[in-house]
């Protein structure tokens, strides 16, 4: 029996289906035209049916009046009323809560989700596409650009509208959630988070204002990046005070700073640098007394270190991080540099660094525990703001250092440490570490016998800071000229002359010395802006060792050196040590030369010194027995011609040029003298070139008044009278072992003095020497150029040694010999006044000149005779 019925189902299954086509062709003769319209509500509707679309439906076996009832579908045109379009889907379908759901009690029909003659078997249909096709909201699309999404087209289907809107299609709920609820929907899913915002701060309160899933995350446009909010979701609460009542009122104006920071301010892509989250953390956000709370200061560096994971790895290695870790409660963090909500953009990289200058002084010179701890003075760290790098900054020249570019930023080391950016072996890599710094003179001094020996261990060899200093650090350029040359001889001679130093490395003791007693050396002590300190010939950074081919003070450049400031200057191989000591072994003529001319002095002053002590002893011994006699003749003597106008001029002429040659000439020789120093205070900068050229010219005065001196000895009656006069004669020496013995009180006998005596005769014929000696070195001095190009360098420095010694010779002659002549002898004090009025007293001429005086007796009386004889 029941392979009967099946048998018969088997044969009327297939009727059926065919009657139904056979009837849905019937209602397509009118239904497949697509102008096919009428009118309902006072709209017109079209009732248009696609065929092939119907074909492909999943109710394409279905007959039309399966759907469409409650009409006779023979009656043509249909009864009008009727509601054919009407369609209860539930006849045939289970729709379960749909009744129940938010599109149930909104009454939205099947055909809004399914379709009408389209319809799809339900796994076909897109849990998205189907749901945006009538919420097209912005909101709402931008569902497609959300992390669900994203999954969803991955494969995840559970991440439709379905996962948080109830569930299946027919179970969707109202979007309304309250904060449990929500808790509920996301947990579902984000199991882990849910867990954590469980114990997070917001989620401690259960006022609606405090925020849920949503409010952080979004809804639609939900994504799970850091930046998935931006911090103004969270400042619209936290600057709200109507729902944040803050402890203190500037804690508002605190936290709104973050607006305005670097990390607040929106880049390129509209995305914050750091969003709260990222400082704050997201599901769990703690109460800053917290021990995890990641804003809590022992959690900083780990907090900041997440985005700056190479500033984390410096820190952590630096000074400041050690000392942190050590619990050290004088060690900074991030926020103490950096700042908290309140980072500065960056305004210009000068701005930034004056600011960092301020953030750091702030410890390092403002407390005095930090200042204990680093062995610094208060004043040593302040002495930056004095410096040459200071100032380019204040100028806004942002290449100019600030703290970090030395000590570096993070990764700040003592400068005990070998990878510290200031221990000495670095400091010159550091100073030099691009092009915007001092990339060349670092080049400069790699090569220099002073890296040479710091970097095999010689801790005293200077570096850039012990030569320019550290935050007192001074640009050697920026100094005035005199200033500069000053520094620098000053600067290389504080190591070169230090006697444990030089001992210590086998230096030798004498360069420094012997640069200053130099004509360089004496002219930077006295002011010269433009003569050579020690950086002119062994260079600024590159000093090497005369050894060294590529020495700038080797004997094959030195040519090249000293004609930067001499040009044309050939210094051959053979010479003398440009440090000149004048012992033997640098030069045997100006070691001999400069000790004979010392006794010479010595034996010639002291000579001059013992004889005037004599005759001031016989002298005022004789005056004071013949007072009255001497008295008497003083007011009837007569008086005779002792000089000519003439040779008046020409004394006045030596007694200036003189004066001022030995002024001008020891002002070089002895620039620390105190007369010396008074004149350059009373000049200023110029003193120096004005000494120079006021030397060169008295000198060449002179040398013009000898030369008018000889043509009045050799063509004037008077002059040859002169000549013959001062010319040594025998009875000179005769009146001279008279005088002495005489002054010895050997001999009662005094020496009968002609015109001039012995020691006249003798001071000019030594001033007649001296004045050659005096004008051909010192023309080899002021032509240096040209002698040290066409002659041996030796001459040069011969020269320079016999001016200074004739120079003392001619200076203290003066004073010990020729001033106590016309000053300080008895029978003339206090001033012969012959050279003024070019008189002497009769008196004066018997007791200086008496065989002169005779001769003048013996003309005048022939002078009378002849007269008388004329009037006769």
């Amino acid at each position: 029996m029941k392979k009967i019925y099946l048998l018969l189902l088997y044969f009327i299954f297939p009727v059926v289906s065919l009657m139904a086509q056979t009837d849905n062709s019937d209602c397509l003769v009118c239904h497949s035209d697509n102008s096919l319209e009428m009118e309902r509500a006072g709209k017109k509707v079209n009732l248009y049916v696609n065929e092939e679309t119907y074909g492909f439906s999943i109710h394409k076996d279905l007959s039309c009046n399966d759907c469409h009832e409650g009409f006779n579908p023979d009656d043509l045109p249909h009864k009008q009323g009727s509601k054919i379009w009407e369609v209860n889907c539930m006849n045939c379908h289970d729709t379960g809560n749909l009744s129940k759901s938010v599109h149930g009690q909104k009454n939205v029909q099947c055909y809004s989700c399914h379709g009408k003659h389209d319809i799809k078997p339900a796994v076909e249909l897109s849990a998205v596409n189907n749901c945006v096709t009538c919420h097209n909201t912005s909101a709402i699309q931008a569902y497609y650009k959300s992390k669900h999404y994203t999954l969803y087209k991955s494969g995840r289907k559970d991440l439709s509208c379905y996962a948080c809107h109830g569930g299946e299609g027919h179970n969707i709920q109202s979007a309304v959630f309250n904060k449990n609820k929500e808790k509920a929907v996301c947990g579902k899913c984000h199991t882990a988070f849910n867990t954590q915002f469980a114990r997070e701060l917001h989620s401690n309160f259960d006022a609606p204002e405090f925020p849920t899933c949503t409010n952080c995350h979004g809804s639609h446009a939900s994504t799970v990046n850091r930046f998935s909010r931006q911090s103004q979701e969270c400042l619209t609460c936290h600057l709200n005070p109507s729902i944040v009542t803050h402890q203190k009122a500037s804690l508002t104006d605190f936290i709104k700073t973050y607006e305005t920071s670097v990390h607040g301010i929106s880049g390129k892509n509209g995305t914050e640098a750091a969003t709260c989250a990222d400082c704050h953390g997201n599901h769990l956000v703690d109460g800053i007394q917290s021990a995890v709370n990641r804003v809590k200061r022992e959690n900083i560096p780990e907090t900041c270190g997440r985005c700056h994971q190479d500033a984390l790895k410096d820190f952590n290695n630096s000074a400041h991080g050690k000392s942190f870790a050590s619990k050290s409660n004088l060690a900074p963090v991030c926020t103490d540099c950096h700042g908290e909500h309140d980072i500065s953009a960056v305004k210009g990289k000068a701005y930034t660094k004056l600011k960092m200058k301020d953030v750091c002084q702030s410890c390092h010179a403002k407390n005095k525990e930090v200042l204990k701890l680093v062995g610094k003075s208060k004043d040593e760290i302040l002495y930056y703001e004095t410096s040459v790098h200071y100032r380019a900054l204040k100028k806004g020249n942002d290449k100019a250092p600030t703290c970090a570019d030395c000590h570096t930023g993070h990764l700040m080391l003592r400068a005990s440490d070998p990878n510290s950016a200031i221990n000495k072996k670095n400091i010159a890599a550091t100073c030099g570490k691009n092009s915007s710094c001092h990339l060349s003179e670092r080049g400069q001094y790699k090569g220099s016998i002073h890296q040479v020996a710091l970097m095999n261990g010689i801790k005293d060899a200077p570096t850039c800071t012990d030569c320019h200093g550290d935050h007192q650090n001074a640009a050697i350029s920026r100094k005035g000229e005199i200033d500069k040359n000053q520094y620098i001889a000053k600067l290389c001679s504080d190591c070169h002359s230090n006697v444990q130093m030089a001992e210590k490395y086998g230096l030798p003791t004498n360069k420094t010395d012997s640069y200053y007693e130099s004509y360089h050396g004496l002219a930077v002590r006295g002011g010269s802006k433009y003569a050579a300190n020690c950086a002119s010939c062994h260079n600024y950074h590159n000093v090497r060792p005369s050894s060294d081919p590529l020495s700038s003070i080797n004997k094959a450049n030195l040519s090249k050196t000293c004609g930067k400031c001499h040009p044309g200057a050939s210094i051959e191989s053979q010479f003398a040590d440009v440090h000149l000591t004048y012992n033997q072994e640098q030069s045997a003529l100006l070691y001999w030369t400069d000790k004979l001319y010392f006794w010479l002095v010595v034996v010639i002053i002291g000579g001059m010194l013992i004889h005037n002590l004599l005759d001031l002893y016989r002298k005022l011994k004789e005056k004071k027995e013949h007072a009255e006699e001497i008295k008497h003749l003083k007011k009837e003597g007569k008086y005779y011609v002792r000089m000519s106008f003439n040779e008046r001029i020409q004394h006045f002429m030596l007694l200036t040029t003189f004066i001022g040659l030995v002024i001008s000439g020891f002002g070089l020789v002895y620039p620390d003298a105190f007369w010396v120093e008074a004149i350059r205070s009373i000049l200023g900068d110029r003193a120096f070139e004005l000494r120079s050229i006021t030397h060169r010219i008295l000198g060449i005065l002179m040398i013009i008044a000898s030369f008018y001196h000889i043509y009045y000895l050799a063509f004037t009656k008077p002059g040859r009278q002169l000549f013959k006069d001062f010319f040594p004669a025998k009875h000179d020496i005769t009146d001279a072992i008279v005088n002495i013995k005489f002054l010895l009180g050997i001999s009662k006998e005094k020496p009968q003095f002609r015109r001039f005596s012995y020691m006249e005769k003798a001071e000019y014929w030594a001033l007649l020497w001296g004045t050659i000696v005096m004008s051909v070195t010192g023309l080899f001095l002021m032509f240096n150029n040209y002698f040290l190009a066409n002659t041996p360098k030796i001459l040069l420095d011969f020269s320079t040694l016999v001016h200074f010694y004739e120079a003392w010779l001619a200076s203290l002659a003066i004073v010990v010999w020729h001033f106590y002549y016309v000053i300080f002898n008895p029978e003339v004090y206090p001033l012969n006044t012959a050279f003024l009025d070019g008189k002497m007293s009769e008196h004066l001429m018997e007791a200086e000149h008496p065989l002169y005086l005779k001769e003048l007796q013996e003309q005048e009386k022939n002078e009378n005779k002849r007269e008388t004889k004329e009037s006769e």
